[in-house]
């Protein structure tokens, strides 16, 4: 079982992604906040972009994320490890997300990096 410091370095790790070269100019405009809720532990996480740029990590359920994903915390580090790809993840439902779908497009070039 994953523990808490392992699961802030993936979000941080994730937070980092948004400001790689290759994908900045895509998120330029974005101001969303995405929520992970991670029931094994029952801790809700959240990555604010205020015109791309990634806020501090902030743990916390928040009223209606633009993007909520719901996955437990082996699954989360399975994913950044690139031990398993978002999508097959999505696919076998050990990840849940609610989003628009212009907006999981758009986050498809972050599986890339």
């Amino acid at each position: 079982m994953s523990t808490t410091e392992e699961l802030i370095e993936a979000l941080n790790i994730m937070r980092q992604k948004f400001l790689n070269e290759k994908v900045k100019a895509s998120f330029k405009n974005w101001n969303k906040t995405m929520q992970y809720y991670f029931p094994d532990k029952d801790e809700y996480w959240n990555i604010e972009l205020k015109n791309g740029v990634p806020e501090e990590l902030k743990q916390g359920e928040i009223p209606n994320p633009a993007i909520k994903y719901e996955m437990d915390a082996d699954t989360f580090l399975a994913i950044t490890r690139k031990q398993i790809s978002g999508m097959k993840a999505y696919q076998q439902k050990k990840v849940k997300v609610k989003a628009k779908m212009p907006d999981l497009m758009k986050l498809q070039k972050l599986d890339k990096l």
